[in-house]
């Protein structure tokens, strides 16, 4: 006989033998104990303890966090104003740096390739049946955009952070990564089985001690966001890069929300800073200031043509599809020339930005659009629902591992097609929010962005 229990989780689990009374072949004595049935250990059991137990959220804060993090968003959402429910929503809350999303030009050149091959078009992996002329051209033009020899366009942004750094190391090797490196680094960094070692955010003297401590005949790579995707703070990459050539490591940054809207040509941080010929490989995607879906890394020739055979998320995942490509290649071309654009959304970010600060509110240090507005608690979670719910404003509310322990931020991006008016209806809403909740806390930013 095999007694079966029941898990936390509702799931039913087979237990081990651990009476004879369970085996009829065995006959128990009237003097042997009976031995207790042992619970075995459920890998789900952290599932149910979440559901009531969760260091995220209180209980009591569950509901609300959820409607606030998971609401429903209509799919025209790029804003600057959606319609919600019924009702026009001023949205401050999606990436679309540029205003590109619903540009006429990028539309037009996904529906074209949809109309004729459909969604899904080409089938199959790059190494397989997946690679067409539209991804060469696309990578033609990213590589003459960041100013290197190749590039290389995986179907997602998550996909060229891990596959790259997954690729590129190997348990030999060392990895130094940032401490709020974005969690698709991190992951890459793991599943690469390199060694990894964090430094402490933006400390350029940190990451010198760590390089002391290593073997100059050691390969190492050190990792870097361009732009903090929490915080918005930029990577010292003129230190950075300093380091690098002084000690041997080789430098990789990745660049997604820096690509479009940093440097006179928004070719990114590195162009901004003045280092972009001192930065080893280059990687963005395409879902943010591009305004589709996808990534790209650029660099040497040797390097992108290794990425091409190795890295797993080429090798093993659907291409790109063409609709994409279409409108990614249609995008860039629309980036390149948006200078006015990129004017514009530096200068609402300036008026926004000053705006919070005279009202009393923690911004941190960033130095880009994004603007991380800091709470206490799940203050932000009850922020963005009256923003929501009294205010027709869509801010989206962050929390923990995004944020550490016990804070949240709400997140407010504008972009170029915000106007001055637009951005104030949000400070005057911010500023009656202001005396409901307790002083906001200052800013932590937490190691997973």
């Amino acid at each position: 006989m095999e007694i079966r229990v029941a898990g936390r989780s509702g799931l039913t689990l087979p237990t081990l033998r651990t009476s004879v009374l369970e085996d009829p072949k065995v006959a128990l004595r009237a003097d042997e104990p009976r031995q207790e049935t042992k619970k075995l250990g459920d890998i789900f059991d952290k599932c149910v303890r979440f559901q009531h137990d969760s260091r995220i959220v209180k209980q009591e804060d569950r509901a609300t966090a959820e409607g606030v993090m998971y609401r429903r968003s209509p799919l025209d959402n790029a804003g600057p104003w959606i319609e919600a429910n019924g009702r026009r929503v001023l949205q401050l809350s999606t990436n679309d740096y540029l205003g590109l999303a619903n540009h006429p030009r990028v539309r037009k050149a996904a529906t074209e390739i949809v109309r004729r091959y459909g969604v899904s078009a080409p089938m199959g992996a790059r190494p397989l049946t997946g690679s067409i002329e539209l991804h060469t051209e696309l990578e033609r033009e990213l590589a003459d955009f960041k100013r290197t020899e190749r590039a290389l366009v995986f179907s997602n942004g998550a996909h060229t952070m891990m596959g790259t750094i997954a690729a590129l190391a190997g348990p030999r090797d060392l990895i130094l990564l940032d401490r709020y490196a974005h969690a698709s680094l991190v992951c890459g960094a793991k599943i690469s089985g390199a060694r990894v070692r964090f430094f402490r955010h933006n400390d350029p003297e940190h990451l010198e001690a760590l390089l002391l401590e290593t073997p100059p005949t050691q390969p190492k790579m050190v990792v870097v966001d361009g732009v903090y995707s929490m915080q918005g703070d930029m990577a010292p990459l003129p230190e950075i890069c300093d380091l690098c050539e002084k000690y041997g490591s080789r430098l990789i940054v990745d660049d997604a929300h820096g690509t479009g809207v940093c440097g006179e040509n928004g070719r990114g941080t590195a162009e901004l800073l003045g280092v972009e010929d001192r930065v080893d490989l280059h990687l963005g995607t395409c879902s943010k200031a591009l305004a589709t879906t996808g990534g790209f890394a650029a660099g040497d020739a040797a390097v992108i043509d290794y990425l091409r055979f190795t890295a797993p998320t080429i090798l093993f995942t659907k291409a790109m599809p063409a609709c994409v490509a279409a409108a990614t290649l249609e995008a860039l071309k629309l980036l390149r020339a948006a200078g006015d654009r990129r004017k514009k959304l530096w200068a609402n970010r300036a008026f926004l930005q000053d705006g919070l600060r005279a009202a009393g509110y923690h911004i941190g240090g960033t130095e880009t659009p994004i603007t991380p507005i800091f709470g206490n608690g799940t203050d932000a979670v009850y922020m963005g629902t009256a923003l929501y719910e009294e205010y027709g404003i869509w801010a989206s509310a962050v929390l923990y591992p995004a944020v550490p322990i016990g804070t949240s931020i709400l997140r407010v991006i504008p972009t170029a097609n915000h106007t001055r008016k637009d951005l104030q209806v949000f400070l005057d809403a911010m500023i009656k929010l202001k005396t409901r909740y307790s002083e906001a806390c200052e800013p932590q930013p937490s190691s997973v962005a």
